[in-house]
């Protein structure tokens, strides 16, 4: 799924503004629009106990709690009180339509934490409910946007598509949406002629300009693909995610060392998102270096001590290189992370380790 990210601490539904994934790997993926917004102090949700109606002015107040976690960027708390209120108004779009913006931020914070499954779940749960928003009337593009990143999320990206075009063609986030979409579709015509159009209105958005350069990419021209990245970089010098797309088609130009020097000049607090050690990674390892992908990816584990699958990749990667002690203690550290979690054992067998060896 998408391997490219953008982030925006505060994300604001009402004012999307900025992308916030735009993930790594060889097909560029759709991403989140966010912007800063209000929101700094902590709201509380009114009480709604079990089993009993909710009068209109409760409804509204849950409704603006809702948005108000999702600006202080605690989905958590939003996804809580949406789930509670949709209990009690199943039929109620409004109620559904928030409740699929929740889960939709939730599942990229769990993707950003415990991988690509456990998200698809969350994302298939918010394409649900953003579905029975729009056939219950909320056909506006915001919705449809949300419901096209779920389905995108959940991996069904013909589904995804569709429900992009549906946002309408006079909405610029949409077309951007349906471009990225159709080049993960290995579309890359299409997505061209979208991109294109769009980037006529839009000459200095460094989001259009980076999708654009994947789609000069796959057309062989590798020269303006890397003049609209480094143009994107400018335009944005402190988005991830554009940095991650340029080391992405660097390393799939042959230009690997210099894919991998981009990235590890990040800063540390950047170098160790998930997004990024995965491209630093994959570098790595095209230059046969599977001790320092290791090193990434223990460096992501340290510093996330809940992403399960960093510590078994940097498991992984040690055993390649033959640093048997170090793939052995990152298979300590996944145990004792999550306890019984059959994607350990998974990998013991499959690195050849049993339980009680500390040796290759």
């Amino acid at each position: 799924m998408i391997p490219t990210v953008y982030e925006s601490p505060r994300p604001c539904w009402a004012d999307q503004a900025r992308l916030r994934r735009f993930l790594t790997a060889p097909m560029i993926v759709v991403v989140l629009l966010m912007s800063a917004c209000g929101g700094d102090t902590a709201p509380s949700s009114p009480p709604t106990p079990a089993g009993t109606t909710i009068s209109a002015a409760d409804r509204d107040a849950s409704l603006d709690a809702i948005e108000r976690w999702l600006a202080a960027g605690r989905a958590d708390n939003a996804e809580t009180i949406a789930r509670s209120l949709s209990s009690r108004l199943p039929d109620d779009p409004v109620v559904d339509a928030a409740l699929g913006r929740a889960l939709l931020l939730r599942s990229g914070e769990i993707r950003e934490a415990f991988g690509e499954t456990a998200a698809a779940a969350i994302a298939a749960d918010a394409a649900n409910a953003l579905k029975r928003a729009e056939d219950g009337g909320r056909v506006d593009a915001e919705t449809r946007r949300n419901l096209g990143l779920a389905l995108e999320g959940a991996g069904r990206l013909d589904a995804a598509i569709e429900a992009y075009r549906r946002a309408g063609s006079e909405d610029p986030i949409a077309r951007l949406y349906l471009g990225l979409a159709l080049l993960r579709a290995d579309r890359p015509e299409a997505a061209a002629g979208i991109l294109e159009s769009l980037a006529i209105t839009r000459p200095d958005d460094a989001f259009v300009l980076a999708a654009l350069a994947e789609t000069s990419f796959r057309s062989g021209d590798s020269e303006t693909a890397f003049e609209r990245l480094d143009a994107a970089v400018r335009l944005a010098p402190d988005e991830p995610g554009i940095r991650i797309r340029r080391a992405a088609l660097l390393r799939r130009a042959g230009r690997v060392r210099l894919a991998v020097e981009s990235l590890v000049a990040l800063p540390p607090e950047v170098r160790e998102r998930r997004d990024v050690v995965q491209e630093l990674a994959a570098g790595w390892l095209a230059l046969d270096r599977p001790g320092d992908a290791g090193d990434a990816w223990a460096a992501r584990a340290r510093r996330a001590p809940e992403d399960l699958p960093a510590a078994i990749e940097a498991a992984r990667c040690f055993d390649a290189a033959g640093r048997v002690e170090d793939a052995e203690a990152w298979l300590r550290i996944a145990e004792d992370t999550a306890p019984g979690d059959p994607r350990v054992m998974e990998a013991r067998v499959e690195l050849g380790r049993s339980p009680d060896r500390t040796g290759s």
